[in-house]
């Protein structure tokens, strides 16, 4: 789990470290740099994947600007050379990169890395070269690839402890979904498939496939049924539909004129007649194919164990939205499904919608939740929304006046949220 995250000079975000929990949403005004945080993660896991070119970036999610624009650029401040970004993982594992992102360069360079793992430097590269521990050929040394993480180019030549190269690797799968209708509606194919589908949700007809295979290989497990069953009902939720399957596309129900792939989604509407009852993807509700795709993301078995999606409330309803958070909460968070093999151990999400509060328990340090605004000088500010020291639930209730938290937001009682 990524513990802390400390940012430096990127984008909007001149100074500031954040301590993380399981299920963290950031929420407040439009452009107040929410989706610069999820970003900056996206950055330092591409780090440690591979790379800090575009191609890398592209399939972590983060949006292709050119270099300068990466960097902070506060009027009556001098300007950067880089940013620096820092990362936590599991309390043992601490990784910086400093980032140099040239006025004359087309691509992101290291200017500066550093791995510590239990207190003891593991790798580091600055403009004294590169060193890593047990390593001493200085030809293997020789610093030739700017763009290349340190990590990726030294993991396989010296020993490295197991819950080192898992807690890294959980971190550098991470990835910034940001479902599109066209892609769920299987017209449009992204240039970048990852696993387990599309960050905009291309392939989602072949996940859904590989999902209710695994429900079925599991259905004996009594607890495996019950966390399936819980997060499959989301796909009920808007209330028109009670089934679905993945078929060979059919003429009957797709028009000649729209370009799907051979295999799509097919949703029952339970209120039309028996013979005209089936709608491909492409004329199904849009609430409904996003709410599979994140049912997708909670069960696959190859789903990123770090992920972010941008805008959860993208195309629901606030009743719906609430609800939806409830799962997620309740798949990553709830102790009564332990011995169910899931990836997701760390999610963070971006919200305008005020319900999406009400799923949270502030009480519960595993669920976070972040006010993000900007100061006056511009600079994107984060705050955790939290009770304070030694406070109770029926303080909180008192000092609300019983009211949820959707309402204090909407009341302007939330300190920035509503970015005024």
């Amino acid at each position: 789990m990524l513990n802390e995250l400390e940012i430096n000079g990127f984008k909007t975000i001149r100074h500031e470290s954040i301590n993380l929990g399981k299920v963290n949403i950031f929420i407040g005004g439009n452009g107040v740099g929410k989706s610069n945080i999820l970003e900056a993660i996206g950055i330092l896991s591409a780090c440690l994947k591979r790379d800090v070119s575009a191609g890398e970036l592209q399939k972590k999610g983060v949006r292709l600007s050119v270099p300068t624009l990466f960097k902070s650029a506060f009027k009556n401040t001098k300007l950067r050379s880089n940013f620096d970004l820092k990362a936590t993982v599991d309390n043992s594992i601490v990784y910086s990169a400093s980032i140099t992102a040239g006025k004359l360069s087309e691509e992101l360079q290291f200017f500066s890395e550093r791995l510590q793992y239990n207190n003891e430097k593991i790798m580091g590269r600055s403009n004294h070269g590169i060193s890593v521990a047990g390593l001493q050929d200085a030809h293997l040394l020789r610093d030739t690839d700017k763009t290349r993480g340190i990590w990726d180019r030294y993991r396989d030549v010296v020993r490295l402890s197991d819950k080192l190269i898992d807690s890294i690797d959980s971190l550098s799968d991470y990835a910034i979904y940001s479902p599109q209708t066209s892609f769920l509606r299987g017209v449009d194919i992204e240039s970048n498939i990852i696993k387990p589908m599309g960050l905009n949700g291309g392939g989602l007809a072949q996940a859904v496939s590989t999902v209710l295979n695994q429900w079925s290989a599991s259905k004996h497990k009594s607890e495996n049924s019950k966390l399936y069953e819980r997060v499959f009902n989301l796909v009920w939720t808007p209330g028109w539909t009670n089934q679905f399957s993945v078929k060979a596309r059919n003429p009957e129900t797709v028009s000649a004129a729209v370009k799907t792939a051979e295999s799509t989604l097919y949703f029952r509407d339970k209120f039309m007649h028996a013979t005209r009852n089936y709608l491909s993807a492409y004329d199904s509700s849009e609430g409904t194919l996003y709410l599979l795709f994140l049912v997708v993301l909670l069960l696959h078995n190859e789903t990123p164990e770090i992920f972010a999606i941008d805008n959860i409330d993208n195309a629901l309803n606030p009743a719906i939205t609430k609800k939806l958070i409830e799962t997620i909460i309740y798949v990553l968070c709830a102790s009564d499904h332990n011995d169910v093999k899931i990836s997701p151990k760390q999610i963070f999400l971006t919200s305008h919608n005020p319900t999406s509060l009400d799923a949270f328990d502030i009480f519960d340090d595993s669920q976070r939740i972040f006010v993000v605004g900007r100061e006056k000088d511009g600079a994107t500010k984060i705050n955790r929304l939290q009770p304070a020291k030694g406070m109770e639930k029926s303080d909180w209730i008192k000092m609300s006046g019983g009211r949820n938290l959707s309402e204090l937001w909407i009341e302007g009682k939330i300190k920035g949220a509503l970015g005024l």
